[in-house]
């Protein structure tokens, strides 16, 4: 297993070369990171690797390519946004949503403070769980719940207060 280890340890080459070859172009600039997670990843996991199910180059290659699989996944679930953009300031494409309740719902978040805006806009602009919530904030997840339910019952009372 130590041999595994050092192994792992020396093959950051390798490593980058499986993730720039997983990774679509817009995400280029995640390749270092991602091979370096990569390798941790394996050191942590390497009890895990299973001789007879192949051998350990293929190992290492699937393991790189399924971090870089969900790292993938997860930058296309959220839209990036420069931070000092006004995000409700975005124009929706939605055919359910009267174009009127949006204006309201605009103007409402505009009294709102500064966290409650940014959690309503995580949960329903970018859809985040608490939990991603949470990890984005800093602020523990049972928090993170209790802060989103009263930003959104302000929300609710502002925007009523505007009808």
């Amino acid at each position: 297993m130590k041999t595994n280890i050092l192994l792992i340890s020396e093959q950051l080459p390798y490593f980058k070369a499986i993730v720039r070859r997983s990774l679509p172009a817009r995400y280029m600039h995640l390749a270092d990171d991602l091979a370096q997670d990569a390798i941790l990843k394996a050191i942590e996991k390497v009890h895990m690797y299973d001789h007879t199910k192949g051998n350990f180059k293929s190992w290492l290659y699937r393991l790189t390519q399924n971090l870089c699989f969900d790292a993938i996944r997860s930058m296309d679930r959220m839209e990036m946004v420069p931070i000092t953009a006004n995000v409700m300031d975005h124009n929706f494409n939605s055919k359910n949503v009267d174009p009127a309740e949006i204006k309201k719902v605009r103007r409402a978040m505009k009294f709102l403070s500064e966290r409650d805006r940014m959690l309503i806009t995580y949960r329903f602009m970018f859809n985040l769980s608490g939990r991603e919530m949470a990890q984005l904030t800093g602020i523990p997840e049972n928090q993170i719940n209790i802060y989103f339910q009263r930003a959104k019952i302000r929300l609710m009372e502002l925007c009523k207060k505007a009808a």
